[in-house]
């Protein structure tokens, strides 16, 4: 259900961000327009991540199909922002960029947060002395 669960906070949050972005637009304030597009942008590539916090799987099976979930989320959203980018056209680089953008994100983001994707937070050659 954590899989689930994450995924769907983490489109909820993508989801109150665009809402705020068409807000913005329709009352013609350029900082709050601005401002949902970034975090528009930033909730499409770190969908996974988010995703997993939000969902806070409680095994390693359920993060790593949190993060298969989100990872395909992610890029769909990603593509369909850079599709909204380029004028509402589509483009042959839109997704090969959104693919990296998520990848670049996930990798970083669980580089930076052991324990979280799937992995462990303890060293290798701890983990083989147990």
């Amino acid at each position: 259900m954590a899989p689930v669960k994450g995924n769907i906070i983490a489109f909820g949050l993508f989801a109150a961000a665009f809402a705020l972005h068409i807000v913005g637009g329709a009352t013609d304030q350029g900082w709050l327009f601005a401002t949902a597009v970034a975090l528009i942008g930033v909730f499409a590539v770190a969908f996974p991540l988010v995703a997993v916090a939000a969902g806070r799987p409680a095994s390693r099976t359920e993060r790593l199909t949190t993060l298969m979930m989100g990872t395909v989320l992610g890029i769909v959203l990603s593509t369909s922002a850079l599709w909204a980018a380029n004028g509402r056209s589509m483009a042959w680089w839109q997704a090969p960029v959104a693919i990296v953008a998520v990848l670049v994100v996930l990798i970083a983001g669980l580089k930076l947060w052991p324990g979280r994707g799937g992995g462990t937070s303890r060293p290798l050659k701890e983990r083989r002395s147990s």
